[in-house]
């Protein structure tokens, strides 16, 4: 159960600090906060940090490849974070290959054939134009030459020369669209000879056809060079349709794809067959027809550089960057292993992303995690749980819990990597889950209280996910474990129970593990079953014993009281109570009537029943120092009646302090200590204030009294139990002074001294409602009527000695001399 400020502490350094600047008792709060925040804050983030403290990362050189690695560790080097290192040369390489792998787009120019038949039906048809006109003139020039001197036969032939000459390139330019196409004179003297006839053009025609594919199903795509698509396209080509804006992709080896050079092969092979060209011809003329033919064949497929880098440009771009994943805990090169080049190029890369400003980068981020995680958290549970007011001591024990959870588990990881090098056989995931993470949660709940647990299990249960390399699974495992546990330990009375809530922890912890896994897509594989077991294991077994060690150190340090330790309070062998029976028998008699109305009404409305029954023990232990001073220990003589109201009153009030002093003689419990003097809370000692207002009545010019005197000095309640024992307290004083203690009687009595505190503001600081106070008000009905229970008279005959036997004793409760007596006070 939470513990609440019972008086004003002694003020810190920081609440002096800031009374010195005058920030006021709350500032002075809020800074032991914010320290205490921030040193949890950067000690954790240490814990989950290990890049901080992990093993050095070696310095390998080109030296190192091919010789044996030796670590410091058998396990070899393991990497204490997350890495994402770029493998630059891997990187470049599959960039060399994304461009590799776009084939070279080639331009398609489908009008390649009907420009070479327009050129040659032009060409042909103008040439024998020429010859026609040139035949029409010859006879008027041979009139004319006639009369004329006639040239030498060297004039004449140098005449007729340069004529073939100046028509041969007339013809070429028609042709190819130049002059210097370097048609041969031999060839062009066999076109003339022919008088560029139909049926020479018409044959060379169909051998360009040929070539192009016309007489075949598909069409031939003629390229520059052989050499060219092999240098460009091995795995084969882009064909581009300029005209239809068309792609298609053939291969670098297919049929219909040729150059020039396989094109006149093919030309020279269908021309040596007999009959395919101009078979009537004289073979010089063949021989034209062919060459010709040859030289008009041109590529349809030219290669665009251009395109082709710019599609290869864009598929290196698209090639992302090639990325050595290395995980927390994974072994990056084990010891005697040989050093290659992955090797190299992994601890450069972690030794460039783990420099120094790496660190501080890890643990700036670390500390800021967890502030963020407690204070959001915090918030949250202020303002949704109406008790969840932690005290500062609570949060420096919540602080110390974390830190320590969450170091033990990064020791507990590098135990497990160590362990799961020698058994491979085991997965590594068994000996993480069997840690017992549900102990922290589960202690918190023991000795404080389920909002407090809630609070730490959250946190704890996030850090240890972001520890294990922000494994979603093992925070959700971690949250599930700590929950449970928590619940459970509520039903644990004594060490037998706490063993019950670690058994049903690790069954949980089981089931969640194995869903955990086939929700990741891993199955009821051997290491799911195995790793489920551990967890079970290493739940049910270390968390109660963890549990059970640490308590009596908690309860020791800190003052806290466990259910545990609560039972050996509420033990009447315990020494402070053997006192008070010896020095104080009437207050020990009262302390256990009280005792029983507490834990009734405490289980009634929620509470603690042990911590109320242990408050209300102890709560009147002061009085065993002074024990004639109290009615309930008095024999007849009073001795108050030879003392002033005031000194009466000093005295009363004396046995809260004595009380106090006693508590800290037998180390009781901050919480059971507390209740000394909540249980009085700031009411009056109203006996000897009212006797004194008696005695002052009539007295002319005396001073007014001093409440002060007659007050005790509180604080009023601050929690629950402590509440009850007041309300109790009251309850069964003055119920003990009803001469018949009916029920209804009875139920005036609670019903009127639970009304006076309540009127008194004495409940004020505590969690009680309305609903609770009338709980406890049938309650302490119920367990006063089986206290003051009436029993019928016995006839006169029978307490007489019978004949076999001595008379019988007076049962507690019957009338004897006309006074009743309430049960336990002896006969």
């Amino acid at each position: 159960m939470a513990e609440p400020e019972s008086s004003p502490p002694g003020p810190s350094p920081l609440d002096a600090l800031a009374h010195r600047f005058r920030l006021g008792p709350r500032w002075g709060r809020r800074l032991t906060s914010l320290v205490l925040l921030l040193a949890v804050s950067v000690a954790a983030g240490f814990v989950i940090s290990p890049g901080l403290y992990s093993q050095q990362i070696p310095a390998l050189s080109e030296e190192n490849l091919g010789k044996p690695f030796r670590a410091n560790s058998p396990a070899g080097f393991k990497a204490g974070r997350d890495y994402e290192i770029l493998h630059q040369a891997r990187t470049e390489q599959l960039r060399q290959d994304a461009r590799g792998a776009v084939r070279p787009v080639y331009d398609l120019s489908p009008g390649v054939v009907s420009e070479i038949r327009a050129a040659v039906g032009g060409a042909f048809a103008e040439m024998r134009q020429r010859l026609a006109a040139k035949e029409s003139a010859e006879v008027p020039a041979a009139v004319e030459g006639a009369k004329a001197r006639k040239p030498t036969p060297q004039e004449e032939r140098e005449r007729q020369r340069r004529e073939m000459e100046a028509l041969r390139e007339d013809f070429q330019v028609l042709l190819f669209g130049r002059r210097d196409a370097a048609l041969d004179s031999d060839d062009f003297q066999a076109l003339y000879a022919s008088r560029f006839s139909e049926a020479v053009e018409a044959a060379t025609l169909a051998l360009v056809e040929r070539a192009y594919g016309f007489s075949e199903p598909a069409p031939v795509y003629i390229a520059n060079s052989r050499e060219e698509l092999a240098r460009e396209g091995p795995q084969g080509i882009t064909v581009r349709d300029l005209r239809h804006n068309g792609e298609q992709t053939l291969p670098g080896t297919a049929p219909t794809v040729v150059d020039v050079r396989e094109a006149h092969t093919e030309l020279d092979r269908f021309a040596s067959i007999p009959g395919n060209l101009l078979p009537d011809a004289p073979g010089v003329q063949r021989r034209a027809v062919l060459r010709l033919s040859k030289r008009l064949v041109r590529p349809n497929l030219t290669i665009n550089l251009a395109e082709t880098d710019a599609r290869r440009r864009q598929a290196a771009m698209a090639v992302k960057d090639a990325v050595i994943s290395i995980k927390k805990g994974q072994r990056v090169i084990g010891d005697g292993e040989l050093v290659n080049e992955l090797h190299l190029v992994t601890i450069r890369g972690m030794r460039v992303q783990t420099d120094r400003l790496d660190l501080v980068q890890l643990q700036v981020g670390g500390t800021g995690l967890v502030a963020l995680l407690i204070s959001a958290t915090y918030v949250f549970c202020r303002a949704a749980f109406r008790r969840f007011r932690p005290t500062r001591k609570d949060g420096l024990l919540l602080g110390l819990l974390l830190v320590m959870m969450l170091g033990l588990l990064q020791l507990w990881v590098s135990i497990a990597d160590a362990v799961q090098d020698r058994y491979t056989v085991l997965p590594l995931e068994a000996f993480y889950y069997a840690f017992p993470v549900a102990a922290g949660a589960m202690l918190v709940r023991f000795v404080l209280s389920e909002d407090l647990a809630l609070f730490f299990a959250v946190v704890l249960a996030c850090l240890c996910g972001v520890m294990l390399g922000n494994s979603l699974s093992f925070g959700i495992y971690a949250l599930v474990g700590a929950l449970v546990a928590a619940d459970r330990i509520t039903r644990a009375k004594d060490r037998v129970g706490i063993f019950r809530a670690g058994l049903a922890t690790g069954a949980v912890n089981l089931v969640a593990v194995l869903c955990l896994f086939l929700a990741e897509g891993k199955g009821l594989t051997s290491d799911t079953l195995i790793t489920a077991l551990f967890a079970f294991a290493g739940t049910s077994l270390a968390v109660p014993v963890m549990v059970m060690a640490l308590t009596p150190l908690i309860e020791s340090v800190f003052g806290y009281a466990s259910d545990l330790k609560l039972l050996e309070l509420a033990n009447l062998n315990h020494p402070a109570l053997k006192e008070l029976i010896v020095q104080a028998p009437g207050t020990y008699h009262h302390s256990i009537i009280i005792g029983t109305l507490v834990e009734n009404a405490a289980e009634a409305i929620g509470a603690n029943p042990l911590l109320a029954r242990s408050c209300a023990y102890y709560h009147d232990i002061g009085k065993g120092r002074n024990p004639l001073y109290f009615g309930e220990n008095q024999k007849g003589e009073n001795k108050h009646d030879s003392l002033a109201p005031a000194m009466s009153a000093v005295i009363i009030k004396r046995h809260v302090t004595e009380g106090l002093e006693m508590a800290r003689q037998y180390r009781l419990p901050k919480l059971v200590a507390d209740a000394i003097p909540q249980h009085h809370g700031t009411r009056l000692v109203g006996y000897f204030f009212h006797k004194a207002v008696k005695d002052q009545e009539g007295k002319e010019g005396a001073p007014p009294i001093d409440e002060s005197i007659y007050r005790y000095p509180g604080p009023k309640p601050q929690f629950r139990e402590a509440a009850l024992v007041m309300i109790a307290d009251a309850v069964e004083a003055s119920t003990r002074a009803l001469p018949e203690p009916t029920t209804p009687r009875l139920q005036s009595q609670v019903q009127k001294m639970i009304n006076l505190i309540f009127s008194e503001g004495q409940l004020d600081e505590c969690d009680l409602t309305l609903r609770d106070l009338n709980l406890i008000a049938q309650s302490f009905l119920h367990t006063l009527e089986g206290i003051y229970h009436a029993r019928p008279e016995y006839p006169a005959g029978a307490l007489q000695a019978g004949p076999k036997g001595p008379a019988l004793t007076v049962a507690a409760g019957t009338k004897q001399d006309g006074k009743a007596r309430p049960a336990g006070t002896g006969t």
